[in-house]
């Protein structure tokens, strides 16, 4: 305890030496911690597209008719009907991932709300942190018209939109939605046939898709066949499909490989991701030889001071220990700020190794001199 109080009254008296010293041993916890965060990050990703990649044969659907044609079809008389019985037959002859955007109008705000099917939700491995996912049957849509819709927000936005609130919409017809639950930080999903693009989904709305012609234009809705995905083992058919299409007079439709979507994006964010780190390591590294250093021109000019202290009874474990405390302040510190900023065990556990290492190597040399050098030649040298 003495060692412990002599060491941390050290520090206070000489604290401006310390202080250059402590803030690049603080700065290079915190650069580790947040490289390996980084790393776990990509780790995390890669994985998560290597589970997207095993639906080997989804189909991303494209329609090559320009959209005036698109929009009088969607208008035409019968199209509702046309719009559902390909919508059935689509459904029949492969699994569906349905996700397309409405506004809707909360409180006099226009809000953009996700309308997806349980497909899709598992696809991409949305999970929650709090509050229900959708029932069966509202995944099915068999939502009656004077039941409130339920709602999965965002995390950004769970704080002002919490469970149990409740709205109407202003527009339409005058649906009413109930917040059920709150979405884990970071989910996202990928927009179909554009390129490297990820939708992050902390400030969205997620509600069943829900084929309601007086809310979203039930089978009609412009945004239903354009952001389809479609997983089948035949390319006959899609082309089945696309036949069916053109029979009912409604779209020209092509299909992109959802694979090929996926490595490209993975291989762009494994590339950010590894330029990330490479501009982070080389900042860390120049912080470490920094505070080694530094330390070292410390510890060199404290060698006599501290072979008087030995003269005078002090064991080499007692210098040890008191070297050892100053330096594991700003560890420690810099352990606090990574739990504070990171909010994650893996940020602190990566840092407190990292700080192991660091002081590890900083201890080594003064102790390896006091063990090959008598008192006598440590007067001499550092004279």
């Amino acid at each position: 305890m003495t060692t412990i109080k002599y060491a941390l009254r050290e520090v206070r008296k000489h604290f401006g030496r310390y202080l250059p010293i402590y803030a690049q041993i603080i700065t290079s916890v915190l650069l580790f911690a947040f490289i390996a965060v980084t790393f776990d990050q990509a780790r995390a990703f890669s994985a998560k597209m290597y589970e997207y990649s095993e639906h080997k044969n989804m189909y991303a659907v494209v329609d090559k008719t320009d959209v005036p044609t698109i929009m009088n079809t969607l208008v035409a008389e019968g199209a509702e009907e046309k719009c559902k019985e390909l919508y059935e037959y689509t459904a029949k002859n492969v699994e569906m991932y349905i996700h397309m955007k409405d506004k809707v109008r909360w409180n006099g705000k226009d809000i953009e709300v996700l309308q997806i099917n349980k497909n899709f939700f598992d696809l991409y491995q949305i999970n929650l942190q709090q509050g229900r996912i959708f029932y069966d049957s509202e995944w099915n849509g068999q939502i009656n018209e004077d039941e409130p819709i339920p709602v999965l927000v965002g995390s950004e936005v769970a704080e002002t939109y919490p469970i149990g609130t409740r709205f109407t919409n202003e527009v339409s017809d005058k649906s009413l939605f109930e917040i059920v639950g709150v979405l884990d930080k970071d989910a996202f999903y990928l927009e179909p046939v554009v390129g490297n693009r990820i939708i992050s989904l902390d400030s969205a709305f997620i509600i069943p898709w829900i084929p309601r012609e007086s809310f979203n234009n039930g089978y009609r809705n412009v945004n239903l066949f354009h952001v389809l995905q479609l997983e089948t083992n035949s390319v006959e058919v899609l082309n089945d499909i696309s036949a069916k299409s053109k029979e009912l007079g409604l779209f020209d439709f092509d299909f992109v490989s959802f694979r090929e979507q996926i490595e490209v994006v993975n291989t762009y964010y494994q590339n950010v991701y590894s330029r990330d780190c490479a501009m982070l390591g080389a900042l860390l590294l120049y912080c470490v030889i920094g505070s080694i250093t530094m330390l070292l021109q410390y510890i060199n000019t404290h060698m006599k001071q501290n072979s008087i202290y030995m003269l005078c009874g002090a064991t080499q474990y007692e210098i040890g220990l008191q070297m050892m405390i100053q330096i594991l302040v700003p560890i420690l510190i810099g352990l606090v700020f990574s739990a504070i900023i990171f909010k994650t065990a893996f940020a602190v556990i990566a840092g407190g190794l990292f700080g192991i290492v660091l002081l590890g190597v900083i201890l080594f040399i003064p102790l390896l001199k006091w063990n090959r050098m008598e008192i006598s030649q440590i007067f001499k040298t550092y004279e």
